[in-house]
């Protein structure tokens, strides 16, 4: 059976392609009861992600949606979208980090979803984050420091915020910082759709040896409203398998790599 992140994952991506759908037809997809499904919709309807109908239920259009705001959506309703990609990026995100080290995570979902994976294969770290979602993952990992930082708390994304959260940053020497984003381009480097955490953003990069992106391959060629800073200052970028050649050659003749479990794999089938 399916766990429910990815049930709703299902159904939103069937109602991003069709703009509508039977409840008869989801209880095939899916595999589940009728009860599970219309739970699943009652969930979704209560989250504002769809509308539900007589024997079904409608997307929402954002312009209709009260929780657009360039597009922005919280924490929680992101951290339901693309689970899959997130958890093959974090995987891919943890072989770039040895035991001992110290990392910065900003406050993305892709972030949470690495420290719970950091917290599995690692027994010593020193986390640095203003994320109160990964403070609350790590805080019973044996042998991990975490250093969460001051500032204002913003309750759609549960991290602190303002300038108060990067005066900790100049105390500190980091070894990577994994980097979240809205959107990578060459053109215009990393963007985002607001920028509370920006200055927050810049100050990990401004401490840490090198800054990891990851991301999922939609954002990539994608161009949000705020800037944060060129491409010059990223080592990497960590994606998943959808990823394109041409989003690839992109960035690499930007001298900037992207790695993916994809790539990963035909490099072992080179072998």
């Amino acid at each position: 059976m399916w766990l429910p992140e990815k049930r709703y994952e299902q159904i939103l991506s069937i109602l991003e392609k069709e703009g509508a759908v039977k409840a008869s037809s989801l209880k095939v997809t899916i595999g589940v009861s009728s009860e599970t499904v219309r739970r699943d919709l009652e969930y979704l309807e209560s989250e504002g992600y769809l509308k539900r109908t007589h024997g079904g239920a409608v997307a929402v259009n954002q312009s209709d949606s009260n929780e657009s705001n360039n597009g922005y959506l919280e924490f929680q309703k992101r951290e339901r979208q693309k689970v899959s990609e997130k958890a093959e990026i974090a995987e891919i995100a943890a072989q770039y980090i040895t035991e001992g080290q110290s990392l910065a995570l900003d406050s993305g979902t892709t972030s949470r979803k690495l420290a719970e994976i950091i917290k599995t294969k690692f027994s010593r770290l020193t986390v640095v984050t203003n994320s109160l979602h990964i403070a609350n993952v790590l805080a019973d990992a044996k042998g991990f420091t975490v250093i969460l930082t001051g500032g204002v708390l913003s309750p759609e994304e549960y991290s602190m915020t303002t300038d108060m959260a990067t005066l900790i940053f100049s105390k500190l020497n980091i070894n990577t910082f994994f980097l979240t984003t809205c959107g990578v381009s060459v053109e215009s480097g990393i963007t985002y759709q607001r920028p509370d955490e920006i200055i927050v953003q810049i100050k990990m990069m401004e401490a840490s040896d090198k800054t990891i992106i990851i991301t999922d391959s939609s954002k990539l060629g994608v161009n949000s409203l705020y800037k944060m800073c060129g491409l010059e200052k990223i080592n990497m970028i960590i994606t998943d398998s959808s990823v394109t050649d041409q989003q690839v050659k992109m960035f690499e003749k930007a001298n900037v790599p992207v790695v993916s479990k994809l790539k990963q794999d035909d490099e072992d089938r080179g072998h």
